[in-house]
C-alpha cells in the first residue's frame, strides 16, 4: 500500500492545510515502471478527482489498483496528479473476490486513513463501507456522495442488495453531509439528517452530477430527414460490461427483432468488461453480428462524442443507474434517446420515451416509429440538448464546492 502525506505542521495562506481521503470503487491501473497511476476511461481521469481541489489542498484516493509493467497510454488515462495522489487496495472484484479477502482487507483498511481531516464517500460499495467504519472511529467529520440506488445495483445478488440498501439509510442519516446524483429520487429513499430536520452547522446536503460536462461538448447542429435505404444508426455506452445491468440482453433481442421485420439498423456498443466476448457471442447467436459492432472504451472523450455525433439514436434499457452521465453526454450533442424508468432517469426523458428494462417489444416499436418519423427526432434532439444544458460543468460546481466548503469548515474547526 502507497500513501503520500504531507506534513500536518504545513500550511497555505494563514490556515492548515485541509486534505481530504476520498473512497472510489473507481479501478485504478498503475504503471510500474514510472509509478504514475492510470484509468481506462475518462470517467475517473485526473480531471475527475482535482474537482476536489476546487476546496481542499490534497486529495488521497483510496482505490483498488491493478500492477502493470507498462501501460498503453493511446487506450488509457493518466488519474494522477498535482494534489492528487492514491492509496492502493488489492484488485479485487466481485462479491466472491470480497468474500475471499474480507479479512485481509479489514487488516489493511485500518491502515489506510493517515492525518486527512474530513473524508468523502462514493457510495454503494463493500470496500467504501468498510472504509466508512474506520474513519468514524477518529470522530472527523465525513460526507457520502450517493451514486447509485444499491436496490437495483444489487437486484442480481439479493443478499447483498438487502444489507447495502438498510447500510446506506442508516450512513445517510448520520453523515455530516450527504450528496446525490438525482434531483429527488434518492433523496426520498435514502434521506440525510438535514433533509429529515433541517439544515444545521453540522448536517448538510446536496445534489450534483458526477459528470464532467464542458460546453464544448454540446453539438447544436443536429438535424433528421428521411432515412431512406440508409440505416438508423444505434448507439449503447457503458464503460463497464461485467453484468447484464446495463441491458445488453434486451438491446440485442431489440435488434434482433427489428432485423426479423426489415427495419434497417446498426448498433455500436461502446465499453468492455469481462462479459463483452459473451454478448459478442449473443450477437453471433442471434444472427446480427453483421449489424452489431462491439467499439471497447474510449480513453478520450474526442473519440465518443464523435462517434455520438455519427449516430442517431441511443438506446439504453438500463435496470439501474444513479444518473447516467452517457444518457446526458449523449443528450448534450441532440442524439434523441430511449432508455428505462429507473433512479433518476426520469428527471431527464419524457414518459414516452422510457420502457420496461426487458421489454423488448417497446423498444422495438418505438425504434422503428422514430426512424419513420425524422420530425419527432428533431424535436426530441432539441428538448435533449435544453435538457443537458442543465448538467454543464460550470452549473455543477457551483453546487459541488458549496457542499464541498461546508465540509472543509467543520474539518477547519476540528484542527
Amino acid at each position: 500500500m502507497e500513501s503520500r502525506h504531507r506534513d500536518m505542521g504545513c500550511r497555505k495562506g494563514d490556515r492548515r492545510e485541509l486534505k481530504v481521503l476520498v473512497m472510489s470503487d473507481a479501478h485504478i491501473f498503475k504503471c510500474d515502471s514510472n509509478n504514475t497511476y492510470w484509468c481506462p476511461t475518462a470517467v475517473h481521469g485526473f480531471d475527475f478527482w482535482k474537482r476536489y481541489l476546487e476546496v481542499f489542498d490534497e486529495v488521497h484516493v483510496v482505490a483498488r489498483v491493478k500492477h502493470l509493467d507498462t501501460i498503453d497510454e493511446k487506450a488509457n488515462i493518466r488519474a494522477d496528479g498535482p494534489g492528487v495522489s492514491f492509496i492502493e487496495l488489492p484488485f479485487i472484484r466481485g462479491a466472491r473476490g470480497y468474500l475471499k479477502h474480507f479479512f485481509s482487507l479489514s487488516r489493511l483498511l485500518k491502515q489506510v486513513i493517515s492525518d486527512e481531516e474530513c473524508g468523502i464517500f462514493r457510495l454503494p460499495s463493500l470496500p467504501t463501507f468498510m472504509l466508512l467504519d474506520q474513519f468514524k472511529q477518529y470522530g472527523r467529520p465525513y460526507a457520502i456522495e450517493v451514486i447509485i440506488d444499491p436496490k437495483d445495483g444489487y437486484r442480481y445478488n439479493k443478499i447483498a442488495q438487502f444489507i447495502m440498501t438498510r447500510r446506506l439509510k442508516k450512513e445517510c442519516y448520520q453523515a455530516n453531509g450527504v450528496s446525490y446524483v438525482t434531483r429527488d429520487f434518492l433523496e426520498k429513499k435514502y434521506p440525510s439528517y438535514s433533509i429529515v430536520h433541517g439544515e444545521d452547522e453540522r448536517h448538510f446536503d446536496s445534489y450534483y452530477s458526477s459528470i464532467n460536462l464542458q460546453e464544448s461538448f454540446f453539438f447544436r447542429d443536429r438535424t433528421f430527414g428521411d432515412f431512406g435505404e440508409a440505416p438508423l444508426r444505434l448507439i449503447h455506452v457503458a464503460s463497464a460490461i461485467n453484468s447484464d445491468i446495463k441491458g445488453h440482453t434486451t438491446l440485442l433481442k431489440t435488434v434482433r427483432k427489428l432485423k426479423d421485420e426489415n427495419v434497417n439498423v446498426t448498433l455500436s456498443c461502446v465499453g468492455d468488461g469481462d462479459l463483452r466476448p459473451h454478448y459478442e457471442a449473443m450477437a453471433a447467436e442471434l444472427g446480427i453480428s453483421d449489424i452489431v459492432s462491439f467499439k471497447g472504451l474510449f480513453s478520450k472523450k474526442e473519440d465518443l462524442r464523435n462517434l455520438l455525433i455519427n449516430s442517431d439514436l441511443v438506446v439504453f434499457p438500463t435496470q439501474a443507474e444513479g444518473l447516467p452521465r452517457a444518457l446526458i453526454e449523449a443528450m448534450a450533442v441532440g442524439l434523441p434517446c430511449l432508455s428505462t424508468p429507473v433512479n433518476g432517469i426520469p428527471e431527464l426523458l419524457p414518459p414516452e420515451y422510457m420502457f420496461e428494462p426487458f421489454d423488448v417489444n417497446a423498444f422495438a416499436e418505438k425504434i422503428k416509429a422514430l426512424r419513420a418519423n425524422p420530425a419527432e427526432m428533431q424535436k426530441m434532439s432539441e428538448e435533449n440538448i435544453k435538457k443537458a444544458e442543465e448538467y454543464v460543468n460550470s452549473k455543477l460546481t457551483l453546487r459541488r464546492n458549496e457542499f464541498y466548503r461546508k465540509l472543509a469548515n467543520l474539518a477547519a474547526k476540528k484542527q
